[in-house]
């Protein structure tokens, strides 16, 4: 499927701008062999980040698909680049709610706002109050309500207060944590969950998608938790009770789930992991 045929809402393949060019590393357009590999894991890279590194001409459903294991690497990558950001502002003076904006910044810079569009259109639907076919209309609505609105301002606030929280020699492996745990629930979601309409992001992951691609997810992610420490693991299993709680309230309320909910469930994830470690090291 060539790329044009991917532009539909939340699927969209298109040129972007910004802090991070793109190296134009060339790929091929169907690899195999070791090469696939490299193409999925850049795939993965560049659609939950802002880093841009290679050029491709056409797109496949199924890049995406075979993306999902790297979620777990990727969300590594993330929790590095953020660790580094802390120590930069460590380095700067900052601290409590000053530092706690600066790590923010920070991870727009690095990561972008897609989960944060997906936890905005969500919250637009969910607490809309309305059927459940009117909710998912709202979602897939371009524009912006009240309920988006003070969700996003609650979200940012309860970050900002929560990363200003912690000590320095704390913040850098919980950040790798939280990304790490964070983005291999997104494939809990992705593999095991309904989706609430055909078509969309949600079933875009699930084509051409494997089973065994969980279990290869779930393995790197304990492999890196087991690398940082215990303390991370325990962590990572009390943060997954509360978030599968809320994607199965999802499911209850929507039918299933849309690549708007994985935004909304995976920044939710990040203030229930940051919440738990408060009380954690408090």
């Amino acid at each position: 499927m060539a790329e044009e045929n991917l532009k539909t809402k939340g699927t969209e393949v298109e040129e972007e701008t910004g802090f991070w060019n793109r190296l134009n590393i060339p790929l091929p357009e169907r690899s195999t062999g070791l090469f696939r590999y490299i193409r999925d894991f850049f795939t993965c890279l560049e659609f939950l980040t802002r880093i841009r590194m290679t050029k491709r001409e056409v797109w496949f459903p199924d890049d995406f698909a075979r993306s999902v294991p790297y979620f777990p690497l990727v969300g590594g990558i993330m929790g590095a680049l953020m660790w580094g950001a802390s120590r930069v502002g460590a380095l700067a003076g900052f601290s409590g709610n000053v530092l706690g904006v600066f790590l923010v910044l920070a991870e727009l810079f690095f990561i972008g706002t897609l989960m944060y569009d997906g936890f905005m259109d969500t919250a637009d639907g969910v607490f809309s109050g309305r059927t459940r076919e009117r909710k998912l209309e709202i979602m897939q609505d371009s524009h912006v309500g009240a309920n988006a609105v003070i969700g996003a301002i609650i979200l940012i606030l309860a970050k900002v207060t929560l990363l200003g929280s912690f000590p320095t020699a704390v913040l850098g492996p919980l950040l790798v944590a939280m990304y790490v745990v964070t983005r291999t629930l997104m494939v809990v979601y992705i593999l095991l969950f309904p989706n609430a309409r055909p078509g969309g992001l949600g079933e875009m992951f699930k084509t051409g998608g494997s089973p065994v691609y969980l279990p290869l997810a779930l393995v790197l992610a304990a492999g890196i938790l087991f690398y940082l420490g215990p303390v991370w693991c325990r962590l990572a299993v009390f943060s997954c009770v509360p978030c599968m709680a809320l994607a199965f309230y999802l499911k209850w309320n929507l039918g299933g789930l849309t690549g708007d909910t994985f935004g909304f469930l995976t920044e939710c994830g990040t203030v229930i992991v940051l919440f738990l470690a408060y009380y954690l090291f408090r």
